[in-house]
């Protein structure tokens, strides 16, 4: 197990999954894309998770749910990302930056954490993140470059200064959802970088700022609840467009029923070509637990797949959460 594991490591032992990947399978409705988000007319993939919840307000740091890493001093097993051009020349590797992004319909949005490699870490350069693209195009950020002038942390808050007022208020083009998780997406981005789970003031000119994005902001903002906010599986390993040979190295992190995780790989066409579960180490809290396994990829003809893993429906329903990347099979 890697450090990037053993971070995340909360032992859950001698837990054992059922066998429900056919149930899994017949109660899932794809579209053969690589954005596949909406299962079923008119509803959203990501049923089990609400529009995030109401934004708390706190006058002390929140206490942790679960293992939500901050940085980490060994890269995750992860392919190096190519640099937005935005951000400028590639920094020297040193620390593994957490930052999450929006994923999911526009009318219940929940939040992805990708890794990306840096040469130092500070909530500045966690806010250019949120504001440049993503490894991923299945997730996005609504924040516009230059949206922040900074940000700060002392012992006991993390501040956020806004650019100017033009973030006051909501977009015509932008969901109330999407305008609550975009805040939880810089107060989650910045307590990993923090490696604490510190309120969050906005500021503009120094000053609190009533308002962002026509959420309240006045006081510091604490993190929402994990389950209601971020999808409820999330894979670290592999990468976006990552290759490989003979074995598909798989981490991430998840919530599903009876800790089960599903897998499957399609080819370009949209096939499935192979599929199994995964046991996370547990599920039954209010935090998300690590899953890693090492598939077999040796028999597969050379080519570029798409990757999927999705949470358990009991219900068969189709009403899960799921996480994919396009892997290159060499």
């Amino acid at each position: 197990m890697n450090d990037l594991s053993s971070l995340l490591h909360e032992a859950v032992d001698d837990v054992e999954p059922a066998d429900r990947l056919a149930q899994i399978r017949a109660g899932v409705r794809r579209q053969r894309t690589r954005r596949l988000w909406t299962w079923t007319s008119g509803g959203a993939v990501i049923a089990a998770a609400a529009t995030v919840a109401a934004v708390a307000l706190v006058s002390s740091p929140k206490t942790s749910a679960g293992p939500e890493p901050g940085l980490v001093t060994q890269p995750p097993s992860v392919a190096t990302p190519t640099p937005d051009a935005s951000t400028g020349p590639s920094p020297v590797v040193g620390v593994t930056l957490p930052v999450y992004y929006l994923g999911g319909p526009a009318s219940s949005p929940v939040l992805y954490r990708e890794f990306h490699r840096t040469g130092t870490s500070s909530p500045t350069l966690a806010l250019v993140a949120l504001t440049s693209s993503p490894d991923d195009p299945d997730y996005r950020t609504l924040w516009p470059a230059g949206a922040f002038a900074g940000a700060d942390q002392s012992n006991d808050l993390i501040t956020v200064d806004l650019a100017d007022a033009s973030l006051h208020d909501r977009p015509a083009t932008m969901t109330q959802a999407e305008a609550e998780a975009s805040i939880q997406q810089v107060v989650y981005t910045l307590q990993a970088n923090a490696q604490q789970r510190l309120p969050v003031q906005f500021t503009l000119n120094g000053n609190p700022i009533d308002q962002v994005l026509g959420v309240p902001t006045s006081e510091p903002l604490a993190n929402a609840p994990i389950l209601q906010t971020l999808s409820r599986v999330n894979l670290t390993t592999p990468a976006e467009g990552q290759e490989t040979t003979g074995t598909l190295e798989v981490e991430g992190v998840a919530n599903s029923f009876e800790a089960n995780v599903a897998w499957l790989l399609e080819d370009s066409t949209g096939t499935d070509v192979a599929s199994g579960a995964i046991t996370a180490e547990g599920y039954m809290a209010e935090k998300l637990f690590p899953f890693h396994d090492s598939l077999d990829v040796s028999s597969l003809v050379p080519g570029t797949y798409t990757f999927i893993v999705m949470t358990d429906d009991p219900s068969g329903a189709g009403n899960v959460d799921q996480d994919s990347r396009t892997v290159i099979i060499k």
